[in-house]
């Protein structure tokens, strides 16, 4: 189970439709053994976070990870939790700049 929340907020993404923007809070986590930064992003719209998830990644580099020199493709550990009622949630993996590879885990897993 993941340790104490070093930083939690709310984004704001943007989707397919115009003035229908998506939601996701994020959590960040302190670094595991591994030397990853956990960052869990759960789904706070009905839109799939997953579909947006270069966008939202862009986001929190911009927003959050750039101030602290980190780049959170390389360096963390992506969580997406696309609905809040069920326990699933998704590992990402970024390949490159814009690829990753998904793996599905159950939440007590993290």
């Amino acid at each position: 189970m993941l340790k104490k929340a070093m930083f939690e907020r709310d984004i704001l993404y943007p989707t397919d439709k115009t003035f229908e923007p998506g939601s996701v809070h994020v959590t960040v986590y302190p670094p595991e053994n591994s030397g990853g930064l956990p960052v869990v992003i759960a789904s706070k719209t009905s839109h799939n976070a997953l579909d947006y998830v270069s966008e939202i990644v862009d986001i929190l580099q911009a927003d959050i990870f750039d101030r602290i020199r980190i780049d959170i493709r390389t360096s963390g550990i992506l969580y997406f939790k696309p609905d809040e009622k069920k326990d699933t949630c998704y590992r990402l993996q970024f390949t490159d700049k814009e690829n990753f590879t998904v793996e599905e885990m159950k939440e007590t897993d993290l």
